[in-house]
């Protein structure tokens, strides 16, 4: 259970960097959409949150957390826990 909510907080935590990411990066097509107004308008308008929106700290964070992934898995590779045995089903 704590894994799930772990990933479930990833995911909050991502999800509104990757709207904004996409929302700014495809402007033209989301023109007088929802995402358009809040993170054109309404975010950037905000005392204490526009700042975040106005430098692209969100984008930014999202960006060097992909590249830091990246680097990780080229480096790493991807690891895969042999089965113990002890309860496998089939071989």
């Amino acid at each position: 259970m704590n894994s799930f909510l772990f990933n479930v907080g990833l995911i909050l935590l991502c999800s509104i960097s990757v709207i904004q990411f996409c929302a700014t990066a495809f402007a033209y097509y989301s023109q007088a959409t929802a995402a358009q107004e809040i993170f054109g308008h309404t975010l950037e308008s905000l005392r204490g949150i526009k700042y975040l929106y106005k430098y692209n700290i969100f984008q930014i964070g999202f960006i060097v957390l992909a590249g830091l992934t990246f680097v990780y898995y080229a480096a790493f590779g991807w690891r895969r826990k042999k089965p113990s045995g002890r309860f496998q089903l089939s071989t």
